[in-house]
């Protein structure tokens, strides 16, 4: 292995020394984020909020300090469904939303019920395991995928906002999360340490449910109790309804959700296009499909996106969402940034290289509610509603432009009639 010399070292002070705009960009690295510094605004102004095929949608919905965007993307899918199925003028105004808190509750009971099978599961299987190691790594999260949501949906049902509204541990989860997490590997110590000691798996099973229990509990304390019934009423109606969250799901959407396939485009080796992907080391409702996603070419997607938007159906997304973004401005755009110039690093990547790398992953999940072809029919850029916040200039609605979609768009939504 060839070391670093004091004579490299040499070399590389004087060229750098040597080059002015060194001195320039060190100035600038000194007061400002890299990021603005590589912005170019001018670049930003041509991606404007024009959208050609423009689904009209209600007002955006902020996730808060938790990172619930899948959540809050499938729900929003779901209202726009309501919406247009009841007819606007049917709701008490245009802020209808679905509650958050209710399906968080249940994601994370579900959660822990799976972390500790699994850890039953694994009870006699070495640490360092790839499979335990990374199971107990990471633990609870709020993340998750569309098929985890359906799943949730389908056996909880859903509820309007103001019957399980927000709380300030639903909306800022992080301290929720790491006690819930130190009690889940606290307990996966004693179902481990209890097979050590032979006990035989009833025994082992006594500790999960009673932990369980407890969990369930502070999660009551978090989000408050789920309802067992309510009763809703929409403007026009006379009288309230009694519904089970299972109920009003059923009445409102009608197993929407069912009609749904789960896309994804990644270029991998092993992951021929046409074929299915299946996530096998992830949190899901025990009982429930396992998530799955069907591999197409990223021209197919688009293609598919396009054609939904079309129909005024809203496309849930997920991407790799923190690169490129101007979020006071509301806007991802790779064209806008020049970190070549200003960091000497040329950053281009073939898809499959920055994925399969790892150099981004699918993070964050979103609605696409537009997109503005242009002369040719081929589309420019998207619009998308997102869940960072309901200020800014758009309210919450952003726009990418159709390089960056290509660049950091993962996966879609797309309607089996369309697929």
């Amino acid at each position: 292995m060839k070391e670093i010399t004091a004579a490299w070292i040499q070399t590389n002070k004087e060229a750098y020394r040597a080059d002015e705009k060194n001195s320039i960009y060190e100035e600038e690295y000194s007061k400002k984020y890299i990021s603005d510094i590589a912005f170019n605004e001018e670049k930003a102004k041509l991606q404007t909020f024009e959208i050609s095929i423009d689904i009209s949608t209600m007002e955006a919905v902020s996730q808060g300090y938790a990172g619930r965007c899948w959540i809050v993307a499938g729900l929003n899918l779901l209202r726009e469904y309501i919406v247009k199925k009841l007819g606007k003028n049917t709701l008490q105004c245009e802020d209808f939303k679905l509650s958050l808190g209710y399906l968080c509750f249940w994601d994370k009971l579900e959660k822990a019920n799976c972390f500790l099978e699994k850890t039953i599961q694994y009870r006699n299987e070495p640490y360092d395991k790839r499979e335990v190691y990374s199971w107990f790594q990471y633990a609870v999260t709020d993340g998750g995928f569309w098929t985890n949501f359906k799943k949730l949906v389908k056996k909880y049902g859903i509820v309007p906002a103001e019957i399980m509204p927000e709380t300030f541990q639903s909306s800022n989860t992080e301290e929720m999360n790491n006690r819930l997490n130190y009690y889940l590997r606290k307990i996966s110590a004693e179902i481990r340490n209890a097979a050590l000691e032979g006990k035989d798996i009833e025994d082992i099973a006594k500790i999960k449910e009673q932990a369980l229990e407890r969990i369930f509990t502070f999660l009551c304390r978090c989000y408050g109790c789920p309802p067992d019934t309510f009763s809703y009423s929409f403007e026009n109606e006379k009288q309230q309804k009694q519904y089970t969250p299972e109920t009003f799901y059923n009445d409102m959407a009608e197993e929407y959700l069912d009609k749904f396939v789960n896309v994804i485009s990644l270029p991998y080796e092993k992951l021929p296009f046409g074929e299915k992907c299946v996530l096998t080391d992830v949190f899901q409702v025990i009982g429930g499909q396992e998530e799955q996603f069907i591999n197409l070419p990223l021209a197919e997607l688009k293609e598919k996106c396009i054609e939904q938007l079309k129909e005024g159906i809203p496309v849930v997304c997920m991407a790799d969402d923190d690169k490129m973004c101007r979020e006071e401005l509301q806007l991802w755009d790779d064209n806008s940034f020049d970190y070549l110039e200003v960091t000497g690093f040329d950053f281009e990547m073939n898809r499959k290289d920055y994925f399969q790398l790892k150099a981004g992953i699918a993070s964050h999940s979103m609605l696409i509610t537009g997109v503005h072809l242009g002369e040719n029919g081929k589309p420019e850029r998207w619009k998308i509603e997102n869940s960072y916040g309901t200020d800014g200039i758009h309210k919450g609605y952003f726009v990418c432009s159709d390089t960056w979609f290509e660049k950091y768009i993962i996966s879609a939504v797309i309607s089996k009639n369309i697929y």
